[in-house]
């Protein structure tokens, strides 16, 4: 079936437009005025953008399903305006082997959203990376949920030196330490031995979840690196601990509101916003475990940034769509134009509502921004060519 979607405020890459979008199949097949379908969606006081892409999520399959699975994970990304999405290999079962990478693009057959896969870099698994042949790499230079270990230096460099060029290697190396003056002391040093091995390689990295303004900065120096923000760095810090309690614990750290702050001073300079969604389990959560779920928030908490004054439209929406298909090379999504895929999202800028984690998609049912308000809610997904979420419910 054809689908026209009609009247609403398209996002085509440097501006916004007033304009018809005609589907067929799985394509954008024309952009205009006046065009016709079988079938008619009404955009009209709608942002239309495209399907937003999420590098960085944590959805628990295979080995903890209980906490997130495939199915409950894409519906909590298609809700929050995610047609895309790309997984850690920090599974309670390592996504260090083709095997268990395999097992993954199976096992999310079943998914509502297209889910991608990072694959683990350790020790020894040289030859199972030349096997699998990933689009990225994650390595893992600090302490962090799972079983992934922490490379020696040596062997850091060999993947640096192996790893295709063109390919991003994406680096965690945040520390976690309780003294957070030590912590970002190890975090600084990390990050600048790092760039210095990356320029000896001339190659590609990806620094995941920055959280302080000084990371941002050292990190800008070099130009083959690109960095992501998780919206809870910007929106919450250690004033919102004792509200939070054992909720609050995530990796990296909340920072102080100090931190926080100067951390909104350098968003310039970031190449793409992650969730990090990492949903776990309320008793998990009381016991210890660290990480939030924010598929769900992360549009709503970024549109509030711009109704706030502190960013643009146009730049937030290239950070979570079309930045992040060039920087982990997804031809054919990211972007509104002609022979693109139909992965698009209308978001009603003007829709309020209050943030209720029993009424989430995502398995684990809770939020760090439980009770918070917010303005601006997907109501449409197109997935593929196919209306999958209308009315703010699943079809």
């Amino acid at each position: 079936m054809s689908i026209v979607v009609k009247g609403g405020l398209v996002f085509l890459g440097s501006k916004f437009e007033k304009k018809d979008i005609l589907i067929e199949d799985d394509r954008i097949v024309a952009i205009g005025t006046d065009l016709k379908a079988e079938k008619s969606l009404d955009a009209s006081g709608m942002l239309v953008l495209p399907g937003l892409i999420d590098p960085h999520v944590h959805l628990r399959e295979p080995g903890e399903t209980y906490k997130e699975d495939f199915v409950t994970g894409s519906r909590a990304a298609i809700a929050g305006g995610f047609t895309t999405v790309i997984d850690m290999p920090n599974n309670k079962l390592p996504t260090i082997t083709k095997a268990r990478y395999d097992e993954k693009i199976e096992l999310a057959k079943k998914a509502k959203c297209d889910i991608l896969f990072h694959f683990g870099g350790t020790d020894d698994n040289f030859d199972e990376v030349k096997k699998t042949n990933p689009q990225s790499m994650k390595i893992y230079l600090g302490e962090t949920t799972g079983r992934m270990f922490l490379l020696d230096p040596s062997s850091l460099e060999k993947h640096f030196a192996l790893f295709p060029k063109d390919r991003p290697i994406v680096l965690h190396i945040s520390d976690h330490s309780e003294d957070e003056e030590k912590n970002l002391a190890k975090t600084y040093d990390t990050l600048q031995k790092t760039l210095i091995l990356a320029k000896k390689y001339d190659r590609r990295i990806h620094i995941a979840h920055v959280s302080t303004k000084k990371e941002m900065q050292i990190a800008a120096k070099y130009e083959k690196c690109t960095t992501e923000i998780a919206p809870h760095h910007l929106f919450l810090s250690t004033k919102d601990q004792k509200r939070l309690g054992p909720f609050a614990k995530v990796y990296p750290p909340l920072r102080s509101e100090q931190q926080r702050l100067m951390l909104w001073s350098v968003l310039e300079k970031v190449d793409c916003i992650a969730t990090d969604h990492a949903p776990h389990p309320i008793e998990d959560k009381e016991a210890g475990a660290a990480g939030f779920a924010g598929l769900e928030t992360s549009l709503a908490l970024m549109l509030k940034g711009c109704n706030d004054d502190l960013l643009d439209k146009i730049w937030l929406v290239d950070r979570m769509s079309a930045n992040v298909a060039h920087i982990f090379g997804l031809p054919k999504k990211g972007k509104i134009q002609k022979g693109n895929l139909a992965d698009i999202i209308l978001v009603d800028p003007k829709k309020e509502w209050t943030v209720v984690g029993s009424e989430l998609e995502t398995k684990c049912h809770w939020s760090p921004f439980d009770g918070m308000k917010l303005k601006g809610k997907v109501h449409t997904v197109i997935k593929s060519g196919k209306v999958v979420y209308e009315d703010y419910e699943f079809v």
